[in-house]
């Protein structure tokens, strides 16, 4: 068994510190430490669409494109099952090791599976737009490289979030990334910036950050040597409901970039990349979201429920409202982020800030519908059915060639995801209150 060592316990506060307190300590200790990842980041990409090229941003954005959506088809969701499938009994070292190490060996047989389709796919769009070989080889290498070392990193993460060690989760993230734009300061100095050495740097950055990050966790779990084919089941019969709508989702804004990609220019790629980079505003929110509302919600009373997933989607409603109205009556501040190489995108700044408010807001009703084990067929069906619809009518009517169309696309298909999870969400208050009803009746007879 590996970490073996004593478990100082995080779930219960010590005597004498207030539940109050504890919460203080524990959203210090996430703001604090996601402030310092995410500043980072948005420094990174910053420093990125201001000193590459268009056209080697637009090789950069494209492979970055491809890591996120392959990441979440390796992935198949069974990263979000532990907390979940979990439940109250996080401070079970074997249990959660079993769980941790049934949904990564599923991860790690998707990742050998899937790895071959994406190089094909990614050689294929690469080559179409005219890009040499070997910049295609090297960003391919780069993009399977960041999605091996993914997979220690989300896996390894989850006993940390069990137990609120927010300080073990941030810190070696924060280093590594002060590490890689250091190293991209230098990188620009000497002249050697370019597409493969941003892409490269960052696959790095993930692969150490993996290593970390699985050594942390390793000192609240007992893992296994070998996984549990009945765990691994639980965790395919959860996961199975929502699968069709997460292999969708996983082009889910990406999409555009990757029809820009196909029947655009490499400007055009740039151009979508770029204002993908306003999305990381909303990173620190998605992030407390898996962190901080998940495991929250997971254990909260059914009689609590109903209130609390009001008044969150309520805060993140005006929240979105109140950025949208900057995205469009100031869109400046939002283009001082991408730099005067993209001033032609102006009139597009408010469309994008209002469509990364809308997919907030599916996400978080998402992660609470999944914090509760709400994962039904018919969400899953409504979900691809609007997307189907919206998708497809759109690529018709309009088609999608240029930046513009590309951003009038994402904001069509983000009220699909909002329609969906809302309406999952009612359904699971429905068996909910079903379920209260029978209880009922049962101890009455």
């Amino acid at each position: 068994m590996q970490g073996s060592e004593p478990l100082t316990v995080e779930l219960t506060p010590p005597k004498g510190v207030s539940r109050s307190r504890k919460l203080f300590h524990i959203l210090a200790g996430f703001f604090l430490g996601q402030a310092a990842v995410q500043g980072i980041s948005v420094i990174i990409g910053l420093f990125l669409v201001r000193s590459l090229s268009v056209y080697s941003y637009a090789q950069f954005g494209l492979a970055l494109g491809f890591q996120a959506t392959a990441s979440i088809l390796m992935d198949l969701g069974f990263a979000g099952t532990v907390i979940p499938l979990v439940g109250e009994r996080g401070s079970d070292r074997a249990l959660v090791g079993k769980y941790v190490r049934g949904a990564k060996s599923l991860r790690d047989r998707t990742f050998w599976l899937f790895s071959p389709v994406v190089a094909i796919l990614f050689l294929v769009i690469t080559h179409r737009q005219g890009w040499a070989l070997f910049v295609q080889v090297c960003l391919l290498a780069s993009v399977l490289v960041a999605l091996y070392s993914s997979s220690s990193m989300a896996y390894f993460s989850v006993p940390l979030f069990l137990h609120r060690r927010m300080r073990d989760f941030y810190v070696p993230q924060a280093i590594t990334g002060g590490c890689r734009l250091l190293l991209y300061f230098i990188l620009n100095a000497v002249g050697a910036l370019n597409s493969i050495a941003a892409a490269g740097c960052n696959a790095l950055n993930l692969a150490v950050n993996g290593f970390l990050l699985r050594k942390k966790g390793l000192k609240f779990i007992d893992l296994p040597q070998d996984d549990d084919p009945a765990i691994r089941m639980e965790i395919i019969l959860y996961v199975l409901p929502a699968l069709p709508a997460i292999l969708l989702g996983a082009f889910h804004g990406q999409v555009a970039l990757f029809l820009i990609g196909v029947f655009g220019n490499t400007v055009s790629i740039a151009e979508v990349s770029a204002l993908g980079r306003l999305g990381q505003i909303f990173n620190l929110l998605m992030t407390f979201n898996v962190v901080i509302v998940e495991p929250y919600v997971a254990r909260l009373q059914k009689h609590r429920l109903l209130r609390t997933y009001l008044r969150l989607i309520a805060a993140a409603c005006v929240g979105g409202a109140a950025l949208t109205l900057v995205g469009f009556a100031a869109p400046g501040i939002f283009l001082f982020i991408l730099g005067p190489k993209y001033e032609q995108l102006r009139s597009l700044i408010g469309w994008v800030v209002l469509t990364a408010c809308v997919n907030y807001v599916a996400g978080l009703i998402w992660i609470m519908n999944r914090s509760r084990k709400w994962v039904f067929w018919r969400g899953t069906i409504a979900e691809i059915s609007l997307l189907a619809v919206i998708q497809i009518g759109f690529l018709v009517i309009f088609g999608v060639r240029s930046t513009k169309a590309a951003i009038f696309f994402n904001f069509a298909s983000c009220f699909c995801y909002v329609l969906a999870h809302s309406y999952v969400a009612m359904y699971g208050f429905y068996k909910q209150r079903q379920e209260r009803e029978l209880a009922t009746v049962g101890d009455s007879l």
